[in-house]
C-alpha cells in the first residue's frame, strides 16, 4: 500500500488533489476470483458499509487497485492516524499501514488537537493503475 499527500496543512476541507490518498494493489494467483477487503484506520474504524468485493473475471487482469482519499469538514484541528487494508478472502491478509496527518485552519489550530468525529475510510474499486478518487465529507472521512 502506498500513500500520497500524507501530510496536509491548510484550509479544510482539503482540496481533493491535495488531500491524503492511499492506493492498495491487489493481486490474485488465479482467475476467476473474488477478493473481500476493507479499509481500516489506526483506531480500528472501518469504511461504510465495511467489506468491499473486487471481482477478477476469467480472462481478465490478475491485478487491481483501489484508492481512498481522507478529508474533513472541520475548519480547525489536527488529526493524525494511519490507514491499512484488511483482506478476508480468498485468504486473510493485512497490508502495511501508511500514516497521515490533516491539520486544518489558518495557523490557529493546536498541535495534536483532534477534530470531533473520527476517521472512517470508504472507497470504490478501480480497474485502472491510476484510479481517480472523489472525496466526500464527514468530520474526518475517506472516500473516492
Amino acid at each position: 500500500m502506498a500513500g500520497s499527500h500524507t501530510g496536509y496543512s491548510g484550509a479544510c476541507p482539503p482540496p481533493h488533489d491535495l488531500a491524503p490518498a492511499f492506493t492498495a494493489t491487489f493481486t490474485v494467483g488465479r482467475l476467476p476470483a473474488r477478493l473481500g477487503y476493507r479499509w481500516v484506520t489506526e483506531d480500528g474504524s472501518v469504511s461504510d458499509p465495511g467489506w468491499k468485493t473486487l471481482s477478477f473475471p476469467a480472462g481478465g487482469d490478475r491485478v487491481r487497485q483501489d484508492t481512498v482519499v481522507v478529508t474533513t469538514n472541520d475548519d480547525s484541528g489536527t488529526f493524525e492516524s494511519a490507514v491499512r487494508v484488511e483482506v478476508r478472502s480468498p485468504v486473510e491478509a493485512t497490508s502495511n499501514s501508511v500514516a497521515f496527518s490533516v491539520a486544518c485552519g489558518t495557523g490557529t489550530e493546536t498541535e495534536g488537537e483532534t477534530p470531533t468525529g473520527g476517521a472512517s475510510p470508504s472507497s470504490s474499486p478501480s480497474p485502472s493503475p491510476s484510479p481517480s478518487a472523489s472525496g466526500q465529507a464527514a468530520p474526518l472521512r475517506t472516500g473516492r
